[in-house]
């Protein structure tokens, strides 16, 4: 098992959920101008451009092995520049309730690679069972009406799988970033969002070359905020967190970031909070309580 998590994990648990949950806003204004593969080439270039000075400036040199090399363009390209552009341009086509949906199975798709691919990540009874609950929490907070919403066929399912493709990548990404290591939370966070934007603007170039140019200042704005906050800062906390505790404790907060945004919108807009809010939030924070769990050895479930 992982270690037990301290209070400064469940803070950075914390501020990864506010900054993820905030984001919705910023990516919103950004696709209303800009396509989905100059989102995440200009998202992941401001990351680039904002970490590699400081991780100089802090003393983390990043001279690599070709070994690390390696790894860090699987991480870039599994956990930035593809999930980045297959969600945005998904998200054109489906409703945020779906959307939402489908990336709540992100910590499904997780604990059950987790479980074969990690040695202590191993599903437990306990750990069944609070990702369950944390699921029927965001399908509360959604609703399950949403399901009916889902469609085989058109635009819409294409734009579905597209999302769940991301997820998956995001999934594969967490699993992998933990069984290959992490050299230094900084460092690594700064050759993968470097390698991601190279990969992300030769991608953006080749679909639509003059894209970027012409836009008013509030999509370029957006885009700065997403690199720095979603991108940048999230990055470093997340793979910091996954050496910690591990990816399946960091994989919950998909399920707090909906929470977050509609209590935020509560407090910042004075929208209504209902009690499928609060339903949601017990589910989801019940679920992460009972994952937590130690289990004795008759609970673990073989491979």
């Amino acid at each position: 098992m992982p270690p037990n998590a301290r209070p400064s994990d469940w803070t950075a648990l914390a501020v990864l959920v506010a900054i993820w949950g905030s984001s919705f806003a910023l990516s919103k204004v950004a696709v209303a101008h800009l396509d989905a593969a100059w989102v995440s080439a200009l998202r992941l270039s401001v990351a680039a451009a904002a970490l590699l000075p400081y991780a100089l400036l802090t003393g983390h040199s990043l001279k690599s092995t070709s070994e690390q090399l390696r790894k860090f363009s699987w991480l870039a390209f599994i956990g930035h520049a593809v999930p980045f552009f297959l969600i945005t341009w998904g998200l054109h086509f489906v409703s945020s309730g779906v959307s939402g949906l489908m990336m709540g199975a992100v910590p499904i798709f997780l604990v059950v690679m987790a479980h074969f691919a990690l040695p202590d990540e191993r599903l437990t009874l306990p750990k069944a069972a609070g990702f369950l609950l944390g699921f029927i929490g965001v399908l509360i907070l959604i609703g399950p009406q949403q399901l009916l919403n889902f469609k085989l066929s058109g635009d819409e399912l294409v734009g579905e799988l597209a999302v769940l493709a991301g997820s998956l990548c995001y999934a594969v990404h967490a699993v992998t970033a933990k069984r290959l290591g992490v050299d230094d939370p900084v460092k690594q966070t700064a050759a993968v969002c470097l390698l991601a934007a190279f990969m992300a603007v030769a991608f953006a170039l080749l679909l639509n070359p003059g894209g970027v140019m012409g836009k008013p200042a509030s999509a370029y704005w957006a885009v700065l905020g997403l690199g720095l906050l979603p991108t940048a800062v999230a990055s470093v906390v997340s793979y910091w967190l996954m050496h910690r505790v591990g990816p399946s404790f960091v994989s919950f907060a998909n399920y707090l970031v909906p929470v977050f945004a509609l209590l935020l919108g509560a407090a910042a807009l004075q929208e209504p909070l209902n009690w499928s809010i609060l339903a949601a939030l017990a589910f989801i924070l019940g679920g992460i309580a009972i994952s937590r769990m130690q289990p004795s050895s008759t609970q673990r479930i073989s491979p």
